[in-house]
């Protein structure tokens, strides 16, 4: 198949292509050109610069076919631009996320859960639109859309997720020195990881698998753990103790108000608990490892930063 893949020189973006590739797809890259770390991996794919909102530049990159489009950071205009210039297009395929089902009506959740976007303002709502989008084209004009939906996403490249929502650079840090760490509620919140191989796998199943087309897939690793063993789970990686100060949301919200992002904050404390059933029978995806040893690979990792 002759893809071409937007953000295809992001962290996510190059391992997709990495997959197309040695799966004997014939893959080009789109980007802007801002994004160089991991350009080096994909160095011998062919690549073209420009900005996928820029109708000019869509016009001329289609005009050359491809038969699989994906978008790692899809937007309501490159959508639409898509649909305009993509003459002869088998299958379109985004990057969503699983957030946008938070608060989850159900654990474990699933997708048939309504997906309204967690928090009205913040970018799951931006996800939740353009989701839709696609499914209303699929619906009405038959696009051969696919939403993939991971959760969190963890894995060599990336920094892990700390103890206030976000991804501080000294989080490992802390764990390393045993510094007491302020953890929302009681610690019990539910988080699930998807390491980013295995997210890049279910890309490929998708674009090999026709059967996804006007679906959604919810793309996690097997199960959840607890916030509270997410943090002892990395602490063990390096012989430590995880030393954890359990702290009502709204306080911990006060404490650390203008030091962190509430919407990060809000969001870790909420539950996170998805089913893989769907993209196991549909795609045979079959995740290459666990929760924590994705949670282990990546605090050694981080800590060699």
């Amino acid at each position: 198949m002759k893809c071409i893949v937007f953000g295809g020189t992001g962290w996510l973006g190059h391992n997709i292509v990495l997959q197309l590739a040695a799966a004997g797809h014939e893959v080009t890259i789109c980007c802007r050109g801002k994004k160089t770390l991991f350009l080096e991996k994909v160095s011998e794919v062919k690549t073209v610069t420009a900005d996928k909102k820029d109708d000019a530049a869509m016009k001329e990159i289609f005009s050359a076919r491809y038969d699989i489009v994906i978008d790692t950071v899809p937007t309501l205009e490159s959508i639409a631009l898509i649909c305009q210039y993509a003459a002869g297009l088998k299958h379109y395929i985004h990057c969503s996320s699983t957030g946008g089902y938070a608060p989850l009506p159900f654990i474990p959740c699933d997708e048939t859960a309504p997906y309204v976007g967690f928090d009205q303002s913040s970018g799951w709502k931006q996800k939740a639109d353009v989701d839709a989008a696609v499914m209303r084209l699929f619906y009405e004009n038959g696009f051969p859309a696919t939403v993939i939906r991971p959760c969190y996403i963890t894995g060599p490249g990336m920094l892990p997720i700390d103890n206030q929502g976000g991804r501080r650079a000294d989080y490992i840090a802390d764990i390393i020195a045993e510094k007491v760490l302020d953890v929302p509620d009681n610690g019990l919140a539910l988080l699930q990881p998807i390491h980013v191989l295995d997210l890049a796998v279910s890309f490929r199943l998708a674009v090999e698998n026709p059967r996804s087309i006007g679906e959604h897939y919810n793309i996690c690793l097997s199960h959840a753990v607890p916030l509270k063993r997410y943090h002892e789970i990395t602490a063990a990686v390096f012989g430590k103790t995880a030393h954890l100060n359990y702290i009502p949301l709204e306080e911990m919200l006060r404490k650390y108000e203008g030091k962190v992002h509430e919407i990060g904050l809000r969001f870790l404390a909420t539950h996170m608990c998805f089913s893989i059933e769907k993209a196991v029978r549909d795609l045979g995806y079959k995740p290459h490892c666990t929760p924590e040893e994705a949670i282990e690979e990546t605090a050694l990792w981080a800590s060699k930063q």
